[in-house]
């Protein structure tokens, strides 16, 4: 008998089995990472919604604040809503004529000083006449703010008049 010729064993076993065995590891790989990707998916649908629901949370939670009347800049100034209350309720002339009563106690402060005199005399030392009290009012329900807005208002014109009056560089033209 003829001996048989094992040569052709060797590339086999060298080359096809590893072969197989690593389209094995990747078809297995290939399954877990398709896993991975739903669960990643998954994440970023749900990660949309939250996010989406947080939006409409601060929309709602914006949509509740009252109007600002009073600019955030320094010194403290009117909005366009907070110079319609000012026109709707004559805080300028209202101011022209109280400032000169206010003088005094307001003289030889800073400009800062002022501008809390002015609030704290509307909030406090404040009377208010029968006709101006409801002019306030009814301001206050038409711009859809509170009457310690309207207050504001009138205090942020009183401090600009006594400000021009104290001749400060602090004063609005």
């Amino acid at each position: 008998m003829m001996p048989i010729d094992m040569d052709w064993v060797r590339p086999i076993a060298v080359v096809i089995i590893p072969t197989i065995g690593l389209v094995i590891w990747m078809s297995r790989w290939f399954g877990k990472h398709g896993e991975w990707m739903k669960t990643v998916d998954e994440f970023k649908r749900d990660t949309k919604a939250a996010l989406a629901e947080i939006r409409d949370d601060i929309k709602k939670v914006l949509a509740a604040l009252p109007p600002n009347v009073l600019g955030g800049a320094s010194p403290v100034g009117l909005t366009d809503l907070g110079k319609k209350v000012s026109e709707c309720v004559e805080a300028a002339a209202w101011a022209e004529q109280k400032a000169p009563e206010l003088i005094d106690a307001v003289t030889g402060k800073s400009a800062y000083d002022v501008q809390e005199f002015c609030i704290q005399y509307m909030r406090t030392e404040y009377k208010s006449a029968t006709a101006q009290d409801e002019s306030f009012k009814k301001c206050a329900f038409e711009h859809d703010i509170k009457l310690d807005q309207v207050l504001d208002v009138c205090a942020i014109e009183l401090r600009d008049r006594l400000l021009r009056l104290l001749d400060s560089e602090d004063a609005d033209p």
